[in-house]
């Protein structure tokens, strides 16, 4: 529509003198200016979706990726357990690092396998950020808006979530509260970093409740700091008003590090 009106305008100018020139020229250039603008924004908001389709895979992107570097690895200690010169520590060593990776892979599709009626039922979505497993519930089922009280349907997701979480033994998860990016100021909550770290502590309070082991969680609030959409909808700010349950690594010891500490 702005295109037509650009072309109206030109055609106009080389028509009309004086005052009427002089008002349309400006029409002109307020167009050229606004069209400019949507451009940068639409480029913007490309180069946002780009980089948060990145740091988003779906579980079963994630899954692949994983069994093809476990592949990878077990074909690399075939070929230098072949070649002179490869120590019985070393290929020990490789050999103890793909035995990592197929129980982390046993851990991921084993807890999926038992979320799975969630995922089915739109309860919650699993898929892995930033190389970490995610268990994703959406705020609309968790939480009234500005509020931090579970609503029945949070409570009930809640009881449903833990004994699958429970399933894979002594492991770490860590609550992270997501908002989107509309400020919030009320008597409670200053900011959305208050809000997203009081609902983290809520969840992980229920979640007690239900068994889940105190000493295995931990709560954070990133308020509107760690996006997984533009917020330039209203569907995308509802894509970020989220709960995330994140599976922690486990880092395990790294050759050496005992050694570099002692010298510092």
């Amino acid at each position: 529509m702005r295109r037509v009106t650009l072309f109206v305008l030109l055609s106009s100018l080389s028509l009309l003198p004086g005052c009427k020139a002089k008002k349309l020229q400006a029409e002109l250039d307020r167009t050229k200016a606004e069209l400019a603008q949507t451009k940068s924004d639409l480029d913007k908001s490309r180069a946002d979706n780009d980089t948060l389709s990145k740091q988003n895979k779906t579980y079963e992107q994630r899954i692949a990726e994983l069994e093809a570097e476990r592949d990878q690895l077990a074909a690399q200690i075939d070929d230098l357990a072949k070649e002179k010169g490869m120590t019985a520590k070393e290929l020990a060593d490789l050999r103890a690092e793909k035995a990592k990776r197929d129980a982390e892979l046993k851990v991921y599709k084993d807890l999926f396998g038992r979320l799975k009626a969630l995922v089915d039922a739109g309860t919650i979505e699993v898929v892995f950020r930033k190389g970490r497993m995610v268990v994703k519930l959406s705020d609309s089922i968790l939480f009234d808006s500005g509020k931090t009280k579970l609503r029945p349907e949070g409570e009930a997701a809640v009881a449903q979530l833990v004994p699958a979480l429970k399933s894979v033994g002594d492991r770490e998860f860590l609550v992270a509260g997501h908002t989107d990016n509309v400020p919030i100021k009320t008597a409670r909550f200053k900011s959305n970093w208050e809000l997203s770290t009081a609902r983290a502590v809520v969840m992980v309070d229920a979640m007690i409740e239900q068994g889940y082991p105190a000493a295995q969680l931990g709560a954070a609030g990133f308020g509107e700091f760690d996006p997984v959409a533009t917020n330039e909808t209203p569907e995308t700010r509802a894509q970020n008003r989220r709960i995330e349950i994140v599976l922690m690594p486990l880092l395990g010891d790294i050759p050496g590090m005992q050694e570099m500490l002692k010298k510092g």
